[in-house]
């Protein structure tokens, strides 16, 4: 187990926060391209990320031994070395055909939320309703605003686009469950 999966908390709904044991890393990036790529990888949306995806939402060109490159080197390289100074270790995995984050070092809100928010609703046509509604409980608790607000990038605004209608969802559906669960005291009065 990674000595860094309780110590790193990065909040992406209503705010973009990072804090590690509670105290603020990372306030001061270098660039906004290198935030703005890091945000994008912190999407719950998506467990990794092809080149070619980031090379469009980064460069605006599709992957190309060029492009890829220039990603890596004026991009991700620069990234992984702020990530090392500011937090103490490298949370971004690179490999041949993809790029991600090591979700296993890191508690992320909306990770959280979206985990809460699919498992309810996949309950739901099950039947199971205490722990639909259980879930969708502890999303609503989570959503605290919109992702990543005032961070661009495609990536980013697809996610913030994906994750307000996910909570709408989960607004709908808890709403639904609560009409449609009796009041356990109304069912004492007709019984008595």
């Amino acid at each position: 187990m990674n000595k860094f999966a309780t110590r790193l908390k990065i909040l992406t709904l209503g705010c973009f926060s990072i804090a590690m044991d509670g105290k603020p890393v990372a306030t001061c990036w270098p660039d906004e391209t290198l935030k703005t790529c890091f945000c994008s990888l912190l999407s719950p949306l998506d467990l990794y990320f092809s080149w070619d995806r980031l090379c469009r939402s980064l460069l605006g060109v599709p992957d190309s031994r060029q492009s890829r490159r220039q990603l890596e080197e004026d991009i991700v390289r620069p990234l992984k070395y702020f990530l090392m100074i500011e937090l103490g270790f490298n949370p971004i995995l690179t490999g041949s055909e993809y790029i991600s984050i090591d979700q296993s070092s890191i508690k992320i809100d909306a990770f959280e939320f979206y985990s809460s928010a699919v498992e309810g609703l996949k309950q739901l046509p099950y039947g199971n309703h205490a722990a639909a509604q259980q879930k969708l409980a502890r999303a609503k608790v989570l959503y605290t605003g919109s992702y990543l607000p005032g961070i661009n990038g495609k990536i980013i605004t697809n996610t913030r686009n994906e994750l307000e209608s996910l909570y709408q969802k989960v607004i709908v559906e808890s709403t639904r469950q609560v009409t449609a669960t009796p009041d356990p005291a109304l069912k004492q009065v007709h019984v008595q």
